[in-house]
């Protein structure tokens, strides 16, 4: 979980909780954007009906998942 705090903090998320197989952050300028942007490189999440900012995301499995995660950072 840290790894991907790490990232997502540099991104510019806000950490807002999780656990050890999942992690919810808020992103300041919309979950449903970085939603796309992160569909667009096969990465699935979740956004939330009342929270335009949240969005949670599983932590990835392999070093292909986390390649592909910086990548779409």
């Amino acid at each position: 979980a840290a790894r991907l705090d790490a990232l997502m903090l540099a991104a510019g998320a806000e950490i807002v909780g999780g656990t050890t197989l999942f992690r919810t952050y808020a992103m300041a300028d919309g979950a449903e954007v970085w939603q796309r942007r992160l569909a667009k490189h096969h990465i699935w999440s979740r956004i939330f009906p009342y929270s335009e900012t949240w969005i949670r995301f599983g932590l990835p499995g392999t070093e292909a998942d986390w390649a592909r995660l910086e990548a779409a950072l």
